[in-house]
C-alpha cells in the first residue's frame, strides 16, 4: 500500500548539494540549489517503492512540512472535477454533450453563440468561450480573489456574458467555466459539490486530508504561503459549490495516493472511472492532447498526464504515467515555479533547471548579440543593452534580463530558458537556439 510506503520512504532533509547517496534526493537538492527564490518544497514519487523528500533552499528557514502538511492545490482541483465528470458519466447520469441548460436553474439566462449552446464537454476541455474570469468579476479583497464568490454569482455573471468565439471552435483556459461545471455537477447529483466529491472520489481513494471545506484539526496543519520576497500571504477560499476551478487543500501523501490510483497500482474500484477520464477529448499527438483536465504528452517512457494548480502562495505539479505505473507530485509554499522538477523525476530526459553561474562580458562583447531573431513567423526574440546588461523581448512579452554563462551561451533566471548565440565563417553572430522545455528552436539574425 502507498501508506506505507510512503511512511517507510520518508526522507527529511535540508541538505542543498547532491550527496551521492541517494538518486532521488540528490535530484531534488540538486534543483533546489539551481532555485532563485526562496522556498520549500515537497516532494512524493510513486511506483514500486514511495518515496517523500522535505527541504527548503537557505533562505526559506527550516523545514517545517511533512507528508501530512495541507497545501492549497490551486487548479489541480480541475483534475479532481474532471474525474468527477468521468464519473457521472460512466453512472449514466450525464454525458459530455449534455447542454448546460439541463441542469442550471430553470429559467436562468445563459450565453449562446450563433444558437450552439455550452455542454460539459465544452466546460472540461476550456472550449466554452467563456472568459478566464467570471464577467464583471470585482473581489472585495485581491489576496482572497475567489471568497464570496457563490452560486447566485456565478449565475448572475453568466446572465452578463457575451460569447466573443464560436463555442466549441478554441481553447481559452477558463476557471469560470470550471466554477460552471463543479456547480453542474451537484446539481445533477442533488449534492454540493464538495460533498459530491468526497463522496465520489476522495474516500475511495483514502484521501482523507483532501477537503474544500477544512475541519479546526486539519486547519492546524494547513502550510503558510508565500508571494514575492517570501512574503506571507493569505489563504484562499473558495465557496465549496464552485469550488471546482481550484479549491481543494490536500496533503502531500493524499496526493500521492491519487497518483498512485491514477497510475494504476491502486484504483481502488475506480479504474472504469480512470479509464474514462484518459479519453483524449482533444487529440494532438505531436503535442499536448487534452484529456479530462489533464494534459498528455506522448514519450518514449510512455503517456505523461500531468496538470499544475498555484494560488496566491504555493504552486504544485502532478505527472503520474499510467503505461509504467510511476508518478510525481511536487508542492512548493511559494511561488517558486518547479514544475520541470516533476518532469524530470517523471521521465529523467527532461532537462531540469540547473544552477548556472554567471560569467562578466564587457560591454562591447555584448553589443555582438543585440539584434532581432526570427524563430518562427509571428515571433521574434528582441535582444538589446541596457546599460551594461543584455535584455530579451519575445514577440507579445515583457523584456527579461539574460545573464553570461559562456562566451555565446546566455541564461534566463525568470524563466527555465537558455540561448546559445551562433556565428558565421566571419565570426559574427548570425543566428540564435533558444532551448526551453526539452526543445531547440533555432532563428537567424535579421539583417
Amino acid at each position: 500500500m502507498l501508506a506505507a510506503l510512503a511512511l517507510s520512504g520518508a526522507s527529511f532533509a535540508q541538505v542543498l548539494a547532491p550527496t551521492g547517496k541517494d538518486p532521488f534526493e540528490a535530484v531534488v537538492a540538486a534543483r533546489l540549489a539551481a532555485e532563485d527564490q526562496p522556498t520549500c518544497v515537497a516532494v512524493g514519487m510513486v511506483g514500486e517503492f514511495g518515496r517523500t523528500f522535505f527541504a527548503c533552499t537557505p533562505s526559506a528557514g527550516k523545514v517545517l512540512i511533512d507528508k501530512d502538511s495541507i497545501f492549497e492545490v490551486g487548479s489541480f482541483t480541475k483534475v479532481l472535477t474532471g474525474l468527477l465528470l468521468a464519473d457521472m458519466i460512466h453512472r449514466g447520469e450525464v454525458a459530455l454533450s449534455d447542454p448546460i441548460s439541463k441542469y442550471a436553474p430553470p429559467g436562468a439566462p445563459l450565453p449562446k453563440q450563433s444558437g450552439r449552446e455550452i455542454t460539459l464537454g465544452d466546460l472540461v476541455t476550456h472550449r466554452s468561450s467563456l472568459p478566464r474570469l467570471p464577467t464583471a468579476y470585482q473581489p472585495s479583497d485581491l489576496s482572497n480573489p475567489y471568497k464570496g464568490f457563490d452560486s447566485k454569482a456565478l449565475y448572475e455573471a453568466l446572465a452578463k456574458t457575451e460569447l466573443t468565439a464560436d463555442i466549441g471552435t478554441r481553447q481559452e483556459y477558463s476557471n469560470f467555466g470550471y466554477m460552471l461545471l463543479s456547480d453542474l455537477l451537484g446539481r445533477r447529483a442533488g449534492k454540493r459539490f464538495d460533498v459530491l466529491l468526497e463522496e465520489r472520489i476522495l474516500k475511495p481513494l483514502g484521501m482523507t486530508s483532501t477537503s474544500v471545506v477544512l475541519t479546526p484539526e486539519a486547519a492546524k496543519r494547513r502550510v503558510q504561503g508565500h508571494g514575492p520576497n517570501y512574503r506571507e500571504v493569505p489563504a484562499w477560499d473558495f465557496e465549496p459549490e464552485v469550488a471546482g476551478a481550484g479549491g481543494v487543500n490536500a496533503s502531500l501523501l493524499d496526493l500521492m495516493r491519487f497518483a498512485d490510483a491514477a497510475a494504476g497500482r491502486r484504483t481502488m474500484g475506480l479504474k472504469p472511472v480512470f479509464d474514462t477520464s484518459f479519453v483524449p477529448l482533444i487529440n494532438e499527438p505531436e503535442r499536448t492532447s487534452t484529456l479530462f483536465a489533464w494534459g498528455m504528452r506522448k514519450r518514449a517512457v510512455g503517456r505523461l498526464l500531468f496538470h499544475n494548480g498555484q494560488t496566491g502562495g504555493m504552486r504544485t505539479m502532478v505527472v503520474v504515467n499510467p503505461d509504467n505505473g510511476t508518478g510525481a507530485v511536487v508542492l512548493t509554499d511559494s511561488g517558486a515555479n518547479l514544475e520541470d522538477l516533476a518532469f524530470h523525476l517523471a521521465d529523467p530526459t527532461l532537462p531540469m533547471k540547473v544552477k548556472r553561474e554567471e560569467m562578466q562580458l564587457d560591454e562591447a562583447k555584448l553589443d555582438e548579440y543585440v539584434g532581432t531573431y526570427t524563430l518562427a513567423p509571428n515571433f521574434e526574440l528582441r535582444v538589446f543593452r541596457e546599460g551594461s546588461r543584455l535584455l530579451v523581448q519575445a514577440t507579445g512579452q515583457q523584456a527579461v534580463p539574460m545573464f553570461a554563462e559562456l562566451t555565446d551561451r546566455f541564461f534566463l533566471k525568470l524563466v527555465d530558458a537558455q540561448l546559445t548565440f551562433r556565428r558565421g565563417t566571419e565570426g559574427k553572430v548570425v543566428s540564435v537556439v533558444l532551448h526551453q522545455g526539452g526543445r531547440d528552436v533555432p532563428g537567424p539574425r535579421k539583417p
